[in-house]
């Protein structure tokens, strides 16, 4: 049995309460939304609408607002949804990859099977936010916010999720392998069911203070601060 310090067990009980998901709250009737309509510069918030099968690479949706809406099966890559404000909203299957979400906002989202490969979404918020069976592979987040977040079979391999602040957090089988996570504390995360491999901490190694580890990904860490480890 690991021997865990008083005051990292402390840290990680306070930092571990458990806090309830809200769920995106979506009219049972939406309207249909024409790509013409997402791209006009004067739509307005967009509100009880649901695109499917929408088209667009490089398309301009900065600061776009929407609200208790579906997106499902969409491409948009490499699109700009910088300032974009996302709220009770719901995506399945859809395609972001290298797409920009700076600043952007997200309260109570659910993102299923989705594609964010190389997306950038630094300095944006997520709040009450659901992510299942999703792909962030080499995304950005540094300097992003995550509350009430659970995340489950995604996949951040070396994703840059530097200096990040996050609060009750839930992690179910994700893949981390060669992601930042410089200056980001992880204090209160379980990472016990994720995979861990050659990520990116400062030399201190302060980021995972109060962090729950198995003990082959504590051995993986140890052995980078010289500890020798006799198995």
């Amino acid at each position: 049995m690991a021997v865990i310090p008083s005051s990292a067990q402390a840290a990680y009980d306070r930092a571990s309460a458990p806090r309830k998901l809200a769920a995106p709250r979506i009219a049972a009737s939406l309207d249909a939304l024409p790509l013409t309509t997402l791209e006009d510069p004067d739509r307005g918030p967009l509100e009880a609408v649901e695109a499917r099968g929408l088209n667009a690479t490089g398309a301009d949706f900065t600061e776009l607002e929407v609200s208790g809406s579906r997106f499902s099966n969409c491409l948009f890559q490499a699109c700009s949804f910088t300032g974009a404000l996302f709220v009770d909203i719901a995506f399945e299957g859809c395609d972001f990859s290298n797409s920009t979400f700076d600043s952007a906002a997200f309260t109570r989202c659910t993102f299923k099977d989705c594609k964010f490969a190389g997306a950038s979404f630094t300095e944006a918020l997520w709040e009450h936010v659901v992510v299942e069976g999703c792909t962030f592979a080499y995304g950005a987040f540094n300097r992003c916010r995550w509350k009430v977040i659970r995340a489950c079979t995604c996949d951040f391999s070396s994703a840059d999720m530097s200096e990040m602040e996050l609060r009750a957090i839930t992690l179910d089988d994700d893949r981390f392998t060669g992601t930042s996570f410089f200056r980001t504390k992880l204090t209160g995360l379980d990472l016990t069911s994720c995979q861990l491999k050659g990520i990116v901490v400062s030399d201190t190694m302060g980021e995972v203070f109060g962090a729950k580890l198995s003990l082959y990904q504590a051995a993986a860490l140890a052995r980078r601060l010289g500890i020798i480890i006799e198995e």
